[in-house]
């Protein structure tokens, strides 16, 4: 039987990042992909005008209804927004006990926040205690253990066991904006022990965007299709350093009218 997996995102109007990118990677790596939605995100690559959050109660009933009519393998959190949907989420999955892979959505890549100052105190007592694994990058790490971002291999190592600590579940470390010309990316359990530290060069001249969506869709697939953490973490690394290098490409379209921002 197709593994499931479910996906608890927001949607992308650019289909490179949010739900959209996650329902790509998990067909591409041979599961059938259900979808939560939690808000309608105006944006594209390099830009986002608009963020209209669903009702909790709504997004909720998403989550169960998927959870009652479908054999779901493991979960991925992402987009979440507010404090309201955090908790809401987190209630529809207690006590599901399936695999759950939380990305902690702050900010896109062009640096626009995605999730209200208020909610990260939902996701420490509400969602975090429930996860499987946490998949922070460098401006995550640093928002939730309050430090400097690290700069080198061994202090994003040594950050990734700190959160471990923190908040008692594996940590995949997310080091693609480490400074060098090669990524490192590392995973520790829920003790802080480094299960898998893995390097690569960087791909030059790519603008990314959706990365740690793909990253964090492509790992839910693999812990759903039965894989362990760290050979899933394998798995979805290899996989996301190939989209990143085989990306589409689009030449650049000026607006004719700028359409002022959305308040959501």
């Amino acid at each position: 039987m197709t593994p499931v997996v479910l996906t608890v995102a927001g949607s992308d109007s650019s289909a490179g990042a949010g739900m959209q990118a996650d329902v790509k990677t998990a067909c591409a790596l041979g599961c059938y992909p259900l979808t939560a939605v939690t808000c309608v995100v105006c944006e594209a690559p390099g830009c986002v005008e608009g963020i209209v959050p669903m009702q909790a109660d709504f997004v909720a009933a998403q989550v169960r209804l998927c959870l009652r009519r479908f054999p779901v393998a493991a979960a991925k959190c992402g987009m979440l927004y507010s404090p309201g949907i955090v908790r809401a989420v987190a209630e529809a999955l207690r006590g599901t006990n399936i695999p759950l892979v939380v990305d902690p959505v702050m900010l896109a890549t062009a640096g626009e926040p995605l999730m209200l100052r208020e909610a990260l105190s939902a996701y420490r007592e509400q969602l975090f205690p429930l996860a499987s694994v946490v998949t922070p990058n460098l401006d995550e790490l640093c928002c939730l253990l309050g430090c400097p971002a690290p700069s080198t291999p061994d202090e994003l190592a040594e950050a990734a066991a700190g959160l471990s600590a923190q908040l008692g579940c594996a940590v995949l470390a997310k080091g693609g904006h480490l400074p060098g010309h090669d990524c490192t990316d590392i995973l520790v359990d829920r003790h802080g022990a480094e299960l898998l530290r893995s390097t690569h060069p960087r791909t030059e001249g790519i603008s990314t965007h959706g990365t740690g969506c793909t990253l964090s869709a492509a790992l839910a697939s693999g812990l759903a299709c039965g894989l362990s953490l760290t050979a899933a973490t394998e798995r979805a690394l290899r996989y996301t350093a190939a989209a990143i290098a085989h990306s589409h490409r689009f030449p650049a379209v000026c607006a004719l009218n700028h359409t002022p921002p959305v308040q959501g």
